[in-house]
């Protein structure tokens, strides 16, 4: 029989249409990564049409810890499935985020909780090594007084991530880490099991999400080609890459209202 391979899907809010700002972090930019509640919903009748694709194992992740987590999980669940929700613990409790009872909840109701991280501020990658431990020891603390278990995942806040991220998590206790690049070959780091995910977007449609989970090699080979792209931006951009990448979702944003 041939090794089960997992394919991550890697969303960040779900929210009912008209309310982007109600959940999570603010902007055009962030607007980018918030799937209406309808659309979701017709993303999991496509998952559930595929079946086990190829082999692949098909996880669910949300990142942030916006309060649409609460609409994502109710969906999840009556299609049958759990997803990994995780927590920027800097933010509970404050508007747009979950509270701690909620997150203690979708813990109670078979989800996973997971760290990403305490402030969501900066490039981990890049991050002196005592800030770099801080931000996943104190999130994983934090979490673990939530929900009264022990976290051991977590995914890494922007997709920067390095060796050094995966090594500071091994310490903080995290047993799998979640990037944003779009492979399904997990590799062992220091312990940690590295994972990556295929972003899915506000745009992304239900086809293309059958496509993923159905395990067909073409929209993963797009996805692969888009993130490289997107990598040399980040480093020929330099520190300018947000500012730009900001700006130009205002204007786009911007044009479409007037």
């Amino acid at each position: 029989m041939g090794v089960t391979r997992l394919l991550a899907l890697g969303y960040h809010d779900v929210v009912p249409a008209g309310t982007e700002e109600e959940s999570g972090f603010r902007g055009a930019d962030a607007a980018t990564y918030k799937v209406p509640l309808e659309h979701f919903q017709q993303h999991l009748e496509a998952i559930g049409t595929c079946g086990a694709g190829r082999g692949f194992n098909l996880l669910l992740t949300f990142d942030d810890g916006g309060s649409g987590a609460c609409h994502a999980a109710a969906a999840l669940e009556q299609a049958g499935r759990r997803g990994y929700f995780f927590i920027t613990t800097g933010l509970i409790g404050t508007p747009g985020f979950l509270t701690a009872a909620q997150i203690a909840q979708l813990h109670a109701r078979g989800h996973m909780i997971g760290s990403h991280g305490v402030t969501h501020r900066g490039k981990m990658s890049r991050m002196p090594e005592a800030a770099l431990h801080s931000e996943w020891s104190e999130s994983v603390e934090m979490l673990s007084s939530i929900i009264g278990a022990p976290v051991v995942t977590a995914s890494v806040p922007s997709g920067f991530y390095a060796t050094r991220v995966a090594r500071a998590a091994a310490a903080a206790g995290i047993r799998r880490l979640f990037t944003q690049q779009p492979t399904t070959r997990p590799e062992q780091v220091f312990g940690c099991e590295v994972i990556g995910r295929f972003t899915i977007r506000t745009w992304t449609s239900a086809e293309r999400v059958r496509a993923l989970a159905s395990g067909c090699l073409r929209p993963r080979l797009e996805e692969a080609l888009f993130w490289r792209v997107r990598q040399f931006a980040k480093t020929a951009g330099g520190a300018a890459y947000g500012d730009l990448r900001r700006a130009f979702f205002e204007r786009h944003s911007s044009a479409r209202l007037t």
